[in-house]
């Protein structure tokens, strides 16, 4: 079967940004029949989707678009999942927002409209990451207790009702439709790791900012202060980037800049829930 009969569909419906339509669908031309069916299961989609890009051009010839395509074409397959479980289509769309999102934060930080997430894309695809409401929720059986890993999208809105509502929801969808991607028994947690739970950003951020909220309902065990994620998600840069050339355009930037010149340091941490 034609696999740009499906994945074409998909992109126009999650709102993928006009200028990567065309690229992607010659890119879902030339797909072959994989069984894109094992990348939406979730005890086989990480070793499926290595078989599966291992297969097709790298990011830096195509764009990624061979990715993006062969990702959208298993997306087709975990819409069908969703709807065996009853997963409802609007945590579907919701999920799966993450193409769009990806996209365009490359295009911020390159100026070039690239997919380079096939390698934390499969989660979504594979059921295993779900978006309920402002967050991200991860099943992950670990080598000991099943945990949700909580992740927080770029777009994600941290107010206290927001927060609430998202675990609350996370509690109900896994104890109930969400049954199925908990292969390894019930999550017993919910874990981040993150540089928003870097402890550094409470002298950096007001008491009332939404970062300061969400990291608040966690116990940090570990802090890595040499962590680089920030310089990407606060200054939307890479790590190798001078400090003196950070950009100051919000005021947690200007406090994050000085602070780094001052020589202190950010990193990131992990925590439990409390």
């Amino acid at each position: 079967m034609d696999q740009c009969c499906h994945v074409m569909p998909l992109a126009r419906e999650l709102g993928l940004p006009d200028a990567v339509l065309e690229p992607l669908e010659r890119a879902a031309y030339a797909l072959p029949e994989w069984g894109y069916e094992r990348l939406a299961a979730p005890e086989t989609a990480g070793e499926r989707w290595e078989a599966v890009a291992a297969m097709l051009p790298p990011p830096s010839e195509d764009g990624g678009m061979g990715q993006l395509a062969a990702a959208l074409a298993g997306a087709c397959c975990t819409r069908q999942a969703y709807r065996r479980q009853g997963i409802s289509d609007e945590v579907f769309l919701a999920t799966m927002g993450c193409f769009r999102r990806f996209l365009r934060e490359t295009f911020a930080m390159t100026g070039r409209w690239a997919f380079d997430r096939g390698f934390w894309t499969w989660r979504q695809v594979g059921c295993r990451l779900f978006r309920l409401g402002t967050l991200e929720f991860e099943y992950c059986a670990g080598e000991d207790t099943p945990v949700l890993h909580v992740h927080i999208p770029s777009d994600a809105a941290l107010s206290g009702k927001e927060l609430e509502q998202s675990y609350a929801w996370a509690e109900r969808f896994f104890a109930g439709e969400g049954r199925a991607a908990c292969y390894g028994g019930a999550p017993a947690a919910m874990r981040c790791e993150s540089w928003l739970l870097a402890p550094a950003l409470e002298m950096l951020l007001p008491e009332q900012s939404g970062i300061r909220r969400f990291a608040a309902d966690y116990q940090r065990y570990a802090v890595d202060e040499d962590a680089p994620d920030f310089y990407q998600w606060l200054f939307q840069c890479g790590a190798d980037t001078p400090v003196e050339r950070l950009p100051e355009r919000t005021s947690l930037q200007r406090n994050a800049k000085r602070f780094l010149l001052g020589g202190g340091k950010i990193g990131a941490a992990s925590g439990e829930r409390k």
